[in-house]
């Protein structure tokens, strides 16, 4: 599978990435991954790929690791204002943050918090989450 990839490459260089799949490092068979160069690991956390090099330390002295070592690095997809989730509201789309004045005093900026939390960024702002 993967000469027949590094063959593909050859004729098409933009290609350029494959992916093996799961990664086990407790898992002697899944071990061969890590040996082709070069590999990287998706971080858990922040989903940037790291060098399985930079990782291998991490997962020998715990089952679950942050890769990324960058303390300020977060994943993209956090929702960083939730003003600007949307809302159908009475039959009209706006930003949660226009909802909220609509509604003087509304309640709910924690359950949309944690909506917003849990769907990410780039949901929040394409989908609509419905207020009665």
């Amino acid at each position: 599978e993967i000469a027949f990839t590094r063959q593909l490459q050859k004729q098409s260089p933009k290609l350029s990435y494959y992916y093996l799949g799961f990664y086990i490092h407790s898992c002697p068979k899944m071990r061969y991954k890590g040996q082709y160069r070069p590999s990287d690991l998706l971080c858990p956390e922040t989903f940037a790929w790291v060098p399985i090099e930079q990782c291998v330390l991490q997962l020998e002295n715990t089952r679950y690791a942050r890769f990324n070592q960058d303390p300020d690095a977060g994943d993209a997809r956090v929702l960083k204002d939730v003003g600007r989730a949307l809302v159908l509201y009475r039959r009209a789309v706006m930003p949660y943050a226009a909802y909220s004045r609509k509604r003087k005093g509304s309640s709910d900026e924690l359950e949309v918090q944690q909506y917003a939390d849990l769907v990410g960024q780039d949901c929040a702002e394409k989908i609509l989450l419905y207020r009665a």
